[in-house]
């Protein structure tokens, strides 16, 4: 029997604990909680409920759980469950409603309460998130950015407004509008789970990258052996040999075409969407997959692999998603026909039709050659080579598509990091100013105090620039970038150093100064990379001119820009520190010091000039 079960997450702490009961038995507790109710079996309730995980059931007595270590670092899979336990209750319990044969004369007025006590729950889960990213904003800014991003989708799409309305439909009894403004709300609120659960797409990223460019590797070497067996045959090789060799490339394309619809459409047809888009400059005049074998059908297909006029629609072979070509594989008669709006046919991987409609022309090349007819044979090799360029052409479509979103979800967190820190930066200079103000012959333990506070407080800048650096070079294409960030970095610990020591001096306030401009000029160079990504993505990319497998975080011209700046930055140094310099030489320690760190920053820009040049960045 299925029960209602309610869950309470309290907000001001970032455990999770919870008590299941009958619904409606669980009052809120305490300030900023939320709480969610749904359906379950209580018998399949076994997990903990640390941090977002259902807890053990006790139907009737409750149970609560306690919080497990390291709970702390796992506080967003508690909003997660949150938000799913809205979903499956915002939509049965009206259904159950007009299910009943004899509903109670109450029931609309207990479903109405209900759902209120729903609608409720659903500000307090928006508020809740909100707490949320105030907390995370100083460890992991794009975990913050990200639930600020589900609370303005959530205003945007009005899901608290449709849920208040539910209440006023259910209260006039209105139960036909209801359900169906609950499945909208439903819809709304699974969406609203999938950004949520988007926070893991970088690594699901990283993975499709691997298995496209482990296509785009097996894909090559199948063109390549096709050419091959093409030369051979124009070339007067034996038709027997060369048709054997022939079959079992043949069977390579079959099963790379039935890895990719495994990989690609029967585990991750969400993936669809962004590759079906991209594959819009694709065009669609050479032969699919699903076409019948010549002979089995009556007419054959032309040299351009096309087959005479046909009404359009989905093929027999895609509609019913099968990595072989029907007609190498089906008598006459048994092709399977499917109605025109077949929707599978959407969800068709580009290059998976592609590998198909190679296969068939292979299956019939091996045909010709077992006939020993050469002429036939190198036409339908031809035809199989350019199915194959195709489907490798889909491939880099869909690879700079991955690349193209990677770059955005980098691009973006960049820029937080780069304007907190800026932030930051500026507060410490602020404090910095204000100490040097004091005279020093007035300047107590409190002083020496608040510069180490500053000093810790630029030491947490650090730790933010280093985040943001990784990010950079686990990119591996913006050198000057990296080169510049790492510069920053080198005064960034320096100023750290010297406000521990209490040193608010004009070099102190000086290196601050030149952080925040550095900063600053980042921070617009990457405003503008994510400007240009975007216009990138609006201009689709002709077919035919190859597409770049993994375009740059930031383009060339940035990168020079980015250098042009960094020489700038090393020339204005340069001058500052020789009006502090008496005489010929410097003596001063810390001016020695700061020479020989710009001496090494001229040769970094020497060397990252000189591997742009040559093309380390691709």
């Amino acid at each position: 029997m299925e029960r209602q079960f309610a869950v309470v997450v309290h907000g001001d702490c970032p455990d999770f604990r919870g008590e299941v009961r009958e619904y409606g038995t669980v009052p809120l507790a305490g300030k900023g909680t939320a709480a969610f109710s749904g359906p379950i079996r209580p018998e399949k309730m076994s997990q903990s409920a640390t941090c977002g995980r259902l807890p053990s059931a006790q139907p009737r007595n409750g149970h609560t759980a306690q919080p497990a270590p390291g709970a702390a670092n796992r506080t967003p899979r508690a909003v997660l469950w949150i938000v799913l336990g809205i979903a499956l209750a915002a939509g049965p319990s009206l259904a159950w409603a007009q299910a009943d044969p004899k509903p109670s004369p109450a029931a609309p007025d207990q479903l109405a309460v209900e759902q209120q006590r729903l609608s409720d729950r659903f500000k307090r889960f928006e508020e809740l998130l909100l707490r949320m990213a105030e907390l995370s904003a100083a460890t992991d800014p794009r975990r913050a950015a990200l639930l600020r991003k589900a609370v303005a989708q959530s205003k945007e799409r009005l899901i608290g407004v449709q849920m208040e309305t539910l209440v006023e439909l259910l209260r006039k009894d209105e139960l036909g509008r209801a359900l169906e403004n609950q499945q909208a709300v439903e819809k709304d609120l699974l969406a609203l789970l999938d950004l949520l659960l988007s926070e893991n797409r970088a690594k699901r990223l990283q993975s499709e990258k691997a298995r496209i460019r482990e296509y785009l590797k097996r894909l090559s070497a199948l063109i390549n052996q096709q050419k091959d067996i093409q030369g051979r045959t124009s070339g007067g090789g034996e038709p027997k040999a060369l048709a054997e060799e022939q079959a079992r490339v043949a069977d390579k394309a079959g099963g790379l075409a039935k890895e990719i619809q495994k990989n690609e459409e029967d585990l991750h047809p969400e993936t669809r969407k962004g590759q079906d888009n991209g594959n819009q400059g694709l065009p669609e005049k050479q032969p699919q997959g699903g076409e019948p074998k010549p002979g089995s059908q009556g007419p054959k297909p032309d040299a351009q692999g096309k087959t005479p006029a046909k009404p359009p629609g989905p093929k027999p072979a895609e509609a019913q998603g099968q990595p072989k070509d029907q007609g190498a594989s089906k008598p006459d008669g048994q092709v399977p026909s499917s109605p025109p709006d077949s929707p599978p046919a959407t969800q068709d991987h580009p290059a998976r039709k592609r590998l198909e409609a190679a296969e068939s022309r292979m299956r019939e090349a091996e045909n010709k050659l077992q006939e020993a007819q050469r002429q036939g044979a190198f036409e339908k090799q031809e035809e199989a080579i350019r199915e194959l360029e195709q489907a490798r052409s889909a491939l880099e479509q869909i690879l700079r598509q991955l690349r193209e979103e990677e770059i955005q979800r980098v691009l973006v967190s960049l820029e937080a990091r780069f304007t907190k820190m800026l932030q930051m930066q500026r507060e410490v200079l602020d404090g910095t100013v204000r100490l040097d103000k004091i005279p020093p012959a007035e300047r107590t333990r409190e002083h020496e105090i608040q510069a180490g506070r500053l000093g810790s407080r630029e030491g947490e800048i650090d730790l933010e620039a280093e985040k943001a650096l990784t990010l950079i070079r686990e990119d591996g294409s913006a050198m000057a970038l990296a080169e510049a960030l790492g510069q920053v970095r080198q005064d960034i610990q320096q100023v750290a150093d010297r406000l521990s020591a209490a040193k608010v001096d004009k070099i102190t306030q000086g290196l601050e100064e030149d952080v925040i401009a550095a900063l600053d000029e980042m921070l617009q160079a990457l405003k503008k990379a994510i400007k240009d990504q975007e216009k990138r993505k609006q201009r689709p990319t002709p077919f035919g001119q190859g597409v770049p497998s993994d375009p740059p975080l930031i383009d060339v011209l940035a990168e020079l820009r980015m250098i042009r700046t960094l020489q700038l930055r090393v020339n204005l140094r340069t001058d500052r520190y020789s009006k502090l310099i008496q005489g010929e030489q410097a003596e001063q320690p810390d001016l020695i010091d700061a020479l020989k760190r710009l001496a090494e920053r001229q040769e970094h820009i020497f060397r990252i000039t000189r591997d742009l040049s040559l093309g380390k960045n691709q």
